[in-house]
């Protein structure tokens, strides 16, 4: 019995030492990243399966389902500032992000609790859920080997994707920021009612952004009347011949083009190149 006692320490002693040795890759290794949105902050954390030749949706991840909405531990996506998906409000803090897969609509859900695997159904709790809201698959265009999480920005809204095999889901997630600015320029020019600069950094936030173009000739009028600068005649061109006002723009360039010949500014000769390939587009 005292032989056999030993032989079993050994083996197990033999067996952990093996184990020690061996460092095989993960199959669903981690991926993670953090996306800056306007003023806000996205992290993502998540564990990525494979194919592997496998029939994922439907079959490896059912239909009607409760799923991880990745492999090992829970994804994870954290919020620094208040977001809104779907018209509902999301606070700061980090959520389990888990989903229903269906063959025409998902469910996407929110959970504050990130301690669980939820590897199963009953793992979940309304209790701690945040926000549930709808999403649709669409064939994804190409083939995903290994579950990807992604986003793309427009005008300062989060696009998010998750695709695997054939299929993405996405949502937008909606950020502050466009009402963060809006008080930010009127503290601006509150204090600065009269900086050509702060002016002019005005107007090319809203030409950048799409906002109202009408909006941006005012304030680069408003700069150039107080003080005459090569960049800012430069966008008000950009900004008229967007509005196909080519005749305005082409004054503008005249004017410009005086501008720099009388000044001779720094780089003026690089800008004059400028406005004269543009004044013989016109």
């Amino acid at each position: 019995m005292h032989t056999r006692f030993i032989l079993s320490v050994l083996l197990l002693l033999a067996t952990f030492s093996v184990l020690a040795q061996m460092n095989f890759p993960d199959f669903s290794p981690e991926g993670k990243w953090s996306q800056k949105v306007g003023y806000t902050t996205i992290n993502i954390r998540y564990e990525r399966p494979a194919l592997r030749g496998r029939k994922i949706f439907g079959e490896l991840v059912p239909y009607g389902t409760l799923w991880r909405t990745g492999a090992g531990k829970c994804t994870t996506i954290q919020f620094d500032q208040p977001v809104w998906i779907n018209n509902q409000k999301i606070n700061v803090g980090i959520y389990a992000l888990l989903s229903i897969p269906g063959e025409k609509e998902w469910t996407m859900l929110l959970n504050t609790d990130t301690s669980k695997v939820y590897g199963a159904p009953y793992e979940y709790d309304v209790k701690t859920e945040a926000a549930r809201f709808p999403a649709t698959p669409k064939p994804s265009g190409r083939l995903y080997e290994s579950f990807t999480i992604d986003l793309d920005i427009k005008n300062f809204e989060a696009h998010l994707f998750l695709s695997w095999e054939n299929t993405t889901v996405s949502f937008v997630i909606h950020t502050n920021t466009d009402e963060a600015v809006d008080q930010h320029i009127k503290d601006l020019l509150a204090k600065n009612p009269n900086d050509p600069e702060v002016l002019g950094f005005i107007g090319y936030y809203y030409r950048m952004n799409q906002k109202d173009l009408h909006d941006v000739i005012n304030y680069l009028d408003r700069a150039l009347a107080i003080r005459e600068d090569s960049w800012h005649y430069r966008e008000k061109v950009e900004t008229l011949l967007a509005l196909n006002r080519s005749t305005e723009a082409k004054q503008t360039i005249e004017s410009a083009i005086r501008f720099l010949k009388k000044t001779k500014q720094e780089h003026w000769e690089e800008q004059l190149i400028y406005f004269d390939e543009m004044k013989k587009k016109l």
